[in-house]
């Protein structure tokens, strides 16, 4: 069994589901993954003979959960559910012992350090210092065999020490030289990204937890301002003339069919606008919008609402806009044949002459001129289009470089979403960072 080791959150919670008859765990507080463990384990009790006496040590207090060591939440639950929760001030000596086999654990706030992120951060127990914790630690159990235990556990180190060869383990710490490349990329680092004081760190945990940047965006949205590109090799050659006739004819939509074609996609649009004016707050320092995180689950059905409808939109709309893209084919061969009878030069340009006077045949070779420009064109096709339809969010966090500016603290203000409490606070923030910095 290694004596040092990398204990990551599933391993601990592991240990925790492997208990037989005691676990103790003192740690500055409890995150909810470990309760979820805990809980699991409790309830395994009712469908087995012998009992897990299941102990708590915390040091219950706002400033530790605050720090990032613990969920409050999850410690309250254990509690009313009347686990063996108990309290020891200040403390920062974390181990966690399942039955025999213990572990020093080096714990680090969430605040720092993500739960999956795997460290050298246990160091396993010896006997008789697991008698001596539980004697200090959790005298309030009611345990009254210590000194039995103890000598037990005496016994038992006595038996691992005929086997010192046994104790300096194969094991040897990767430690490795500090290169002159290393140093030089991590000041790179720090003067990029300098460290935040503890205290600053807090504060924008505080405000980041009251509002969160909000991006929506409905792809697809200007459908009925497309337009169609006509080939340069499909119209007559050297026919600038041409190209700028029909400039004005290249939408892809009427802008007089809008209000009858796209009266669905325009309700939705609405909608989507409805929802911005309702839950997000426009400052002028951002492209996104910033959201009271007291409302962002009511913001999320409203969300996920739309985005059931824009089904219904694709329905109600795509027949309209085959519709419309079979009027704009039939606009544009007019608008050509019209344009080609009227320059017939534009049709023959190598053979001035055979044609003229022969109006029959200038309209027969216009309108098959005008067809064969129309092939040639890419036309979309409808369900293709609506297939772009698409409602997203993103979110993004408040960071320490937006609260130590006074323009964006400014808008905050004007936009009521602070009061001047937070104003004088966040003013105080902005110069610390600044001498920090």
């Amino acid at each position: 069994m290694e004596y040092f080791k990398s204990l990551t959150q599933p391993e601990i919670e592991q240990l925790i589901l492997s208990t037989k008859e005691c676990l103790y765990i003192c740690m500055p507080a409890i995150h909810k993954e470990l309760v979820t463990a805990i809980t699991y384990l409790d309830n395994s009790n009712s469908n087995s003979q012998n009992i897990v006496k299941i102990h708590f040590l915390i040091d219950f207090d706002s400033q530790t959960f605050r720090q990032g060591y613990g969920d409050f939440k999850s410690v309250e639950n254990l509690i009313k559910r009347g686990f063996d929760v108990k309290c020891l001030k200040d403390n920062r000596i974390s181990f966690i012992i399942s039955d025999n086999l213990g572990y020093y654990l080096f714990i680090e706030s969430r605040s720092l350090i993500p739960a999956d992120k795997e460290t050298i951060n246990a160091v396993r127990i010896d006997p008789v210092s697991i008698v001596r914790l539980k004697k200090f630690f959790f005298s309030e159990t009611g345990n009254t065999n210590f000194e039995d235990d103890l000598v037990n556990a005496i016994i038992e180190e006595s038996k691992q020490l005929e086997k010192s060869n046994e104790l300096l383990t194969t094991q040897i710490a990767p430690v490795t030289e500090i290169s002159k490349i290393e140093i030089e990329s991590v000041s790179e680092v720090l003067i990029k990204n300098p460290p935040l004081n503890p205290d600053f760190k807090r504060i924008v945990e505080f405000y980041s937890n009251k509002f969160q940047y909000v991006k929506v965006k409905f792809e697809g949205a200007n459908l009925q301002y497309r337009k169609v590109e006509i080939p340069s090799k499909a119209l007559p050659i050297m026919d600038a003339s041409l190209k700028d006739k029909l400039e004005t004819k290249l939408n892809l939509f009427e802008k007089s069919d809008e209000d009858n074609c796209f009266k669905p996609l325009i309700d939705y649009k609405a909608k989507i606008a409805e929802i911005r004016d309702n839950y997000l707050t426009k400052v002028k320092s951002r492209d996104e919008s910033l959201l009271d995180k007291l409302k962002k689950t009511e913001f999320e059905k409203q969300i996920e609402k739309l985005k059931v409808e824009i089904k219904d939109v694709k329905n109600n709309i795509i027949g309209n806009i085959a519709n419309q893209i079979n009027q704009s084919k039939i606009r544009l061969l007019t608008d050509l044949i019209d344009f080609f009878i009227a320059n017939p030069k534009s049709l023959f340009p190598n053979h001035p002459n055979l044609w003229e006077g022969n109006q029959s045949y200038i309209q027969q070779a216009a309108k098959s001129k005008a067809e064969e420009i129309i092939y040639r064109i890419k036309w979309p096709e409808a369900h293709l289009l609506v297939d772009d339809f698409k409602l997203s969010v993103q979110f993004s966090d408040i960071t320490f470089e937006d609260l130590k500016s006074p323009e964006f603290v400014s808008e905050l203000k004007d936009c009521k979403l602070i009061d001047e409490i937070d104003e004088n606070r966040l003013a105080v923030f902005g110069k610390g960072v600044k001498i920090n910095l």
